[in-house]
């Protein structure tokens, strides 16, 4: 019985790297698609499994990749909500009207499922209710919301002309080892490592921002659960259902750590929703899935450089 063959539409990044490795490990046959074409870093046993390929979402080499798969994995944005506003026509153009002329070519006909990874965190905007549902209205402040809610809705249309299942996965805050601190996301790993190095941490506004952080093995679990979860398309909110400020992040690595963490407030950014805590209750229901790792833990057991959440 031939395997199912999956596409992973940004491989390399913190999230795709995860899934990739995932992927092999249940022996799914694995193409990874990316701007930077391999992974950063040393190599690891698992990826001469992959078939690591180079290009944009719409390059020939993505549409070539997926002519004869099964899954795609749409994992790829061009742009992070930090950066997107800054140049709002490159966001739309590289990721929404590229997600739509690879939704045009053909190429995805023959697929069986889509499952795109969404921005919980953006598409609802400043919230009128907490926690957040996918009933909420969706008003995002920033570029990166916009894209995300736009290749949403030509997903939906692309399900509806071409009957092929797809699942919009709203994911919260990812965190976890082996994120890059140097890409302008991932507060959790990024405070523990300038901590650790006694460097100042820098906040925008006073702390009391609140997000949903979700670990990176919770999230490639949803996205499993997805590919599994067989003619259920609609879409999901996938994040841990509770709330933390960066101000309580800080303390928890002190204690951590067992020594107090210089920080430097800066200005508050427009962009920065106050709260964003997810309601969680539809994944579980319907895909089976729920969170496994809670913040506090990870940060006492796999945040320190060398360590990895068993």
């Amino acid at each position: 019985m031939a395997k199912t063959t999956c596409v992973v539409l940004g491989g390399t990044g913190f999230l795709g790297r995860q899934l990739c490795a995932e992927l092999v490990r249940q022996q799914y046959s694995v193409r990874s698609v990316s701007r930077s074409g391999t992974p950063r870093g040393k190599p690891e046993g698992w990826w001469s499994q992959v078939q690591w390929l180079t290009g944009s979402i719409d390059s020939t080499v993505s549409l070539d990749a997926m002519k004869d798969a099964d899954v795609l994995f749409h994992l790829a944005s061009t742009t992070y909500p930090s950066t997107s506003s800054r140049d709002p026509v490159y966001d739309l153009q590289s990721n929404t009207v590229a997600t739509l002329e690879m939704l045009q070519s053909g190429a995805l006909s023959n697929l069986t499922k889509i499952i795109f990874v969404s921005s919980g965190g953006t598409v609802y905007g400043i919230p009128q209710s907490i926690p957040i549902d996918e009933s909420h209205p969706t008003d995002p402040i920033c570029a990166y919301g916009i894209h995300k809610l736009a290749c949403e809705k030509y997903l939906q249309l692309f399900q509806f002309t071409h009957r092929v299942d797809t699942i919009i996965l709203r994911v919260s805050n990812v965190y976890g080892p082996l994120q890059e601190i140097q890409r302008p996301f991932g507060a959790v790993e990024a405070f523990m490592r300038h901590a650790i190095m006694d460097e100042p941490i820098d906040i925008w506004g006073d702390g009391s921002i609140t997000r949903d952080y979700v670990h990176v093995d919770d999230v490639v679990a949803s996205l499993l659960k997805a590919m599994s979860n067989g003619g259920r398309s609609g879409i999901f909110n996938i994040g841990s259902g509770i709330g933390h400020t960066l101000n309580e992040i800080v303390r928890m690595i002190e204690k951590r750590l067992d020594k107090t963490v210089k920080v430097n407030y800066l200005p508050a950014r427009n962009f920065d929703v106050p709260v964003n805590v997810l309601n969680i209750r539809k994944a579980k229901e319907q895909l089976g899935w729920e969170p496994r790792v809670s913040l506090e833990i990870s940060i006492d057991h796999d945040m320190l450089p060398g360590k990895r959440a068993t």
